[in-house]
């Protein structure tokens, strides 16, 4: 009986230690995956502006290889793409975006 009772005892203790050490771990585990999911919300440039260039007629030259996350959507577009004024690619306004988002430089 005595030893019956110790092993539950040594069971429950050890137990308690296995869930004491996991519970930090899990926890860590949680947090990373949650702050590390999805799109950075401290990005201050919703648009790398030095892989594209405006010309003279309002529209839009892609310059450099660039990945584009724009309203959850993501867009690559080549490099040598011209985006004319008012032109929509993908449903997008480009032109507007690059304009709002890099100004008329």
């Amino acid at each position: 009986m005595f030893t019956e009772l110790t092993s539950e005892l040594t069971g429950a203790i050890s137990m308690k230690n296995l869930r004491s050490r996991f519970c930090p771990l899990a926890l860590a585990a949680v947090a990373v995956m949650v702050l590390g999911a999805g799109p950075s919300q401290a990005q201050s440039e919703l648009v790398p502006c030095s892989a594209f260039a405006r010309n003279a007629y309002g529209g839009w030259r892609v310059l450099s290889p660039v990945m584009l996350n724009l309203d959850g959507r993501l867009y690559s577009p080549t490099v040598g793409t011209v985006f004319a004024a008012g032109s929509t690619q993908n449903g997008i306004e480009m032109s507007d975006v690059l304009d709002q988002q890099c100004g008329n430089r």
